[in-house]
């Protein structure tokens, strides 16, 4: 509902981001990892590539990110990547949780396996798992009746009701070389915007 609303806002292309560095202190002893990029607004050609390529980096558990990261380097409790597309732009992020003192080690890692997918693309099985995921996700967003209104209410709002019914078939029809694609023009290890949230120091 949120996002809805949001997008019957969103009116025209936001100006183009400007790459930022933040720390914010916090409670607690976990600190917190935002990495984010620009991407296509809901309705672009691109945007199923890029929601097949957030699933491979970080939206499973066979993902790169969580494979690497968490179970084989330990450098992050959790780690995910999400896509989230409106109307007139959209927004690509990876978090993770880590321990304060691998802050920098997962930043440079999660930088490194895009720079992967960049320079070397995905597998066929990963590109077949990461669309089995969101055919699934699809199914289950849409088994309600709460959930077939969500979907045509964002339909009506966003794009239309026929490229809603039309988009897991797009997703079937990415190749693995459109998923190196959008990873190349959207996912810039050398641009982002980086946020923070770091436990406060102790008093001595």
């Amino acid at each position: 509902m949120i996002a809805l609303l949001l997008a019957s806002l969103l009116q025209e292309p936001p100006p183009p981001p400007r790459p930022q560095r933040v720390d914010i202190p916090r409670e607690g002893g976990h600190a917190y990892l935002g990495l984010a990029w620009p991407g296509p607004r809901l309705d672009h050609a691109d945007t199923p590539a890029v929601d097949l390529l957030v699933a491979i980096l970080g939206g499973q558990r066979s993902s790169r990110l969580v494979q690497s990261l968490r179970e084989q380097r330990g450098l992050a409790v959790a780690v995910d990547a999400g896509f989230t597309p409106l109307a007139a732009a959209g927004a690509v992020v990876v978090t993770a949780q880590v321990e304060p003192a691998n802050l920098d080690r997962a930043e440079s890692h999660i930088l490194d396996e895009i720079r992967r997918i960049r320079d070397g693309g995905v597998t066929p099985a990963e590109l077949q798992r990461a669309v089995t995921k969101a055919e699934a996700a699809h199914e289950f967003e849409t088994e309600t009746a709460q959930g077939r209104a969500v979907a045509l209410g964002r339909a009506e709002t966003i794009w239309t009701v026929e490229d809603e019914l039309a988009y897991v078939s797009r997703l079937r029809s990415v190749s693995g070389e459109q998923v190196r694609g959008v990873a190349r023009r959207y996912l810039d290890p050398e641009r982002y915007t980086r946020l923070a949230l770091v436990p406060r120091r102790s008093s001595p």
